[in-house]
């Protein structure tokens, strides 16, 4: 039998009978006859089918009037309405009074699934381009009917489909399992004005499982499908062999055979959609942890009873076209399925698109390590969002490395962000400290500390600014490897580290080294190897409790580490007090003795930056143990010095401690700012200038 012929045979398995009431079918409102009821043909017609549902007919029915739908004429459609088999019958009433050119067809012996109503639409309809809305319960935008029209002229064989939506915040099964009714729908729909903006549905839609992914990914099926007459008789309608409750995936199946056709055309509309409204459908509003249970298998199993094959989503052969317009409401799920796709869909951008770089592939990394570090620079700017101060450093890379790509990739994206040499007032200090940070890496010292010093007249208080100037200033092996190499080379019977943090320090002794540690307030996150105590409190109450005597047991201290207060006075006591139990071969190192600037070695902790005036001990030391070998590593940030020679007979400090602090207290930074490489005795940041006075000492 011919596709032509199964919809004639369709078409008279069912009769046109006048529904509900008592009175005559109504006629038309006044005015609103067309030119094809007098003979005329229309351009469009719409299939949609209704099952019990006189609620959501309502508002579906209305969605589709010209009262409602926009940029289209009551010449140009018709609605075809069939009712498949509902119990009572849907109210004539409700379609006829509907402005437009409405049909009702009544199938008495109906069955469970809505295939056959479909068929029967398909065969009554007049219009060269027929759409179907297998669904009846769906609220549809108001250009859906004139952007479908428009589409279908596109191409030949043109397949218009809008996407689906739920009117709601979830998935209507999930939404339902949490307490989602039809009273609630209707306070939703009531929140938006409808029907005085129908665009508004987006506001509070949710996509469709069939849709979830949107415009940017393959689609399953759409219950806004729209085929030109000739498609529809080449796929004989749609299959009515899916015969179950709700017709199984008929739907999915459609859509899938019309991708398929020849030379189809896959045209969705941008802005256009159908709202699924509750109404105790067979899938729909199923509880998603039974839906699977309940009808996807036996739906599959169907499916492959037919097809001889697994249902799966359709194969584009060509990208779809977009036709229409985005309201802003629609525009956020569009960005959304575009940067964060759902699992197990194919992302539209591709397997390997960065939404935090909004990369499609992952940026090649330079060869040239400066310049690997500035884009890196660049990449982090971009990431937080501020687009104007990555947009500054990547045109400096530019201007410095013409031949990078990735720059002018991000340029592309961003420069709009900085159409002048300013970015935005708010991004003022990241500007400063990013530029300060990339001329840095570029050794263009004098621009970097420009930029620093510009973000530090905003706001005193940024480490970032003084790490940057600080690391400008010493440069080579970190602190933190000194205390590394001390601990691991000297191989000390015992440290003591006075200020423990967060323990990381610590977590370089190695056994068998006894460690101990004192901080008033320790937050150690770090793992400690060594048999290691910490005691949380001052360091002049430990030694006043004569703690060191008991633990080292008589053993010389191997290595004391002072970087607690960062108060000179302090600093010296507790040398002072670590002498006591130092041998010949002892160290003490002190951290923070290389001052940035005068306001960050200011007594006062007026910045997060901080070294106070503990330099000064170095001076102190100087002046009054001349027995001493004191120098100072020029390590980052802020230097680490030596002290060794240690004698704990020789005569101590203990007894001019008051001398020795009234005479160096007041001494202001201005009197080494300029010439602190003598006055701290700063050494090169190399380990066989420290080793060859280590070995000196017969410490090594």
């Amino acid at each position: 039998m011919s596709r032509d012929n199964l919809l004639w045979r369709a078409a008279n398995k069912a009769k046109r009978v006048v529904l509900g009431g008592t009175g005559p079918v109504p006629e038309p409102a006044s005015g609103v006859r067309s030119a094809f009821d007098r003979g005329g043909k229309p351009d469009v017609s719409i299939v949609i089918v209704a099952y019990n549902i006189p609620r959501q007919a309502q508002r579906s029915l209305y969605a589709l009037s010209t009262s409602y739908q926009r940029h289209i004429r009551i010449d140009d459609y018709e609605v075809i309405v069939v009712d498949n088999g509902s119990s009572p019958p849907l109210d004539s009433a409700l379609v006829y009074r509907q402005t437009g050119n409405f049909r009702l067809i009544r199938i008495d012996d109906a069955t469970a699934s809505p295939v056959p109503a479909v068929n029967r639409g398909l065969a009554e309809a007049r219009g060269d381009v027929i759409g179907v809305m297998i669904d009846g319960a769906r609220i549809v935008t108001p250009g859906l009917l004139h952007f479908a029209r428009y589409s279908s002229r596109f191409y030949p064989n043109a397949l218009v489909a809008a996407l689906g939506w739920y009117v709601g915040y979830d998935f209507q099964g999930a939404a339902i399992a949490s307490g989602y009714d039809k009273a609630h729908e209707d306070k939703l729909l009531d929140s938006i004005g409808w029907p005085d903006d129908g665009y508004r549905l987006f506001e509070i839609g949710t996509m469709d499982e069939s849709s979830v992914n949107g415009w940017l990914a393959p689609i399953a099926e759409s219950n806004g499908l729209f085929l030109h007459r000739e498609a529809w008789n080449k796929l004989g309608g749609m299959d009515e062999r899916f015969d179950l409750p709700g017709g199984g995936l008929v739907n999915l199946d459609t859509f899938r055979r019309a991708i398929e056709l020849p030379d189809a055309e896959l045209v969705v509309l941008l802005g256009e959609g159908t709202f699924h409204q509750l109404h105790d459908g067979v899938s729909t509003n199923e509880p998603v942890t039974q839906f699977r249970i309940n009808n996807w298998i036996k739906f599959d199993e169907q499916y492959q009873a037919i097809r001889g094959q697994h249902y799966s989503y359709p194969h584009l052969l060509n990208p779809p076209t977009y036709v229409g317009t985005l309201p802003r409401s629609a525009l956020v799920h569009l960005v959304r399925s575009a940067l964060y796709p759902v699992p197990h869909q194919p992302p539209a951008l591709g397997p390997n698109f960065d939404p935090a770089l909004w990369a499609i592939s992952p940026p090649a990394r330079p060869f040239d390590p400066v310049a690997a570090a500035l884009v890196d620079l660049a990449h982090t700017e971009f990431r937080a969002g501020r687009h104007s101060v990555a947009a500054a450093v990547a045109r400096l890379i530019r201007e410095r490395m013409p031949e990078e790509p990735e720059p002018q990739r991000l340029l592309a994206l961003v420069c709009a962000w900085l159409k002048t040499d300013e970015p935005p007032s708010h991004l003022r200090i990241d500007y400063h400290l990013a530029l300060g940070d990339a001329y840095r890496i570029l050794d263009e010292t004098n621009s970097a500390t420009a930029h620093y010093r510009a973000a530090l007249a905003i706001d005193s208080n940024l480490v970032r600014a003084h790490v940057g100037l600080a690391t400008m200033r010493l440069s080579g092996d970190f602190y933190y490897d000194w205390i590394r190499r001390f601990y691991t080379r000297l191989k000390p019977e015992t440290i003591i580290e006075i200020g423990v943090h967060e323990g990381r320090s610590l977590s370089y002794a190695e056994p068998p080294t006894l460690a101990i540690g004192v901080d008033p307030n320790p937050k150690v996150i770090f793992s400690l190897r060594a048999s290691t105590y910490i005691f949380p409190e001052t360091s002049d109450s430990f030694f006043a409790r004569r703690r060191p005597e008991a633990l080292l047991g008589g053993r010389p201290l191997g290595i004391g580490f002072v970087d607690g207060l960062h108060l000179y006075e302090q600093a010296l006591k507790d040398f002072i007090n670590l002498e006591r139990h130092c041998g010949q071969r002892s160290v003490i190192l002190f951290h923070d003795t290389v001052p940035l600037d005068e306001p960050t070695q200011r007594r006062t902790c007026d910045t997060q930056f901080h070294t106070g005036d503990v330099w000064k001990t170095v001076l102190c030391l100087k002046h009054y143990r001349p027995d001493l070998d004191v120098f100072t590593i020029a390590t980052p940030w802020t230097g680490l010095t030596v002290v060794i020679g240690l004698e704990p007979n020789t005569p101590s400090l203990a007894d001019r401690y008051d001398d020795a602090v009234a005479r160096f207290m007041d001494v202001p930074f201005s009197d080494i700012e300029k010439c602190m490489g003598s006055a701290l005795n700063i050494v090169p940041n190399d380990w066989r200038v420290v080793e060859a006075r280590l070995k000196a000492r017969g410490i090594l």
